[in-house]
């Protein structure tokens, strides 16, 4: 087990690098698969792809590199409150169709006395984005910006 830690401990930046470019990758997934392409939303398909790029670059830079490495995740996080941003302002503009879906459902009640399922589903708000998952983006970027900030350069890591 000490040597497993030992391991674990000499290689924990590149471990979390992998798992940054697995969360980067993921979320660009997620978004595919779930259609998330029409207009603004290609800005989280994009800064996804861009952080996952700039992640892979990371394993490899150097010096001043890395540190410009480092300002692109910088910027990329921002993406991340544009996108929940746009997802407050899209659950705000879907609230009030769905109080009124609701309410002609509720109007319209089968002999039986049960409400619609639309209406239902919509008090759910199952039609709204979710207002903070953007913020993963944000989350990875700067999580990204901070272990390769930390990264020392190979002649570093050699003086340590």
């Amino acid at each position: 087990m000490a040597g497993l830690q030992a391991t674990m401990r000499r290689n924990l930046l590149n471990i979390l690098l992998v798992f940054l470019f697995g969360g980067f990758g993921m979320l660009l997934t997620e978004l595919l698969m779930t259609n998330h392409v029409d207009g603004i939303q290609n800005v989280a398909n994009v800064a996804s792809l861009a952080g996952a790029v700039v992640i892979f670059l990371g394993f490899f830079a150097k010096g001043m590199f890395r540190h410009l490495l480092v300002l692109l995740l910088l910027v990329l996080s921002l993406s991340g409150l544009l996108g929940a941003w746009e997802h407050l302002q899209e659950s705000r503009e879907a609230r009030v169709p769905a109080a009124v879906a609701a309410r002609l459902d509720s109007d319209q009640e089968d002999e039986s006395g049960e409400a619609g399922e639309r209406g239902e589903s919509s008090e759910r708000g199952e039609g709204a984005p979710p207002p903070l998952a953007p913020l993963s983006l944000s989350g990875l970027a700067l999580m990204g910006a901070v272990v390769l900030l930390a990264k020392p350069d190979a002649t570093e890591g050699a003086q340590q």
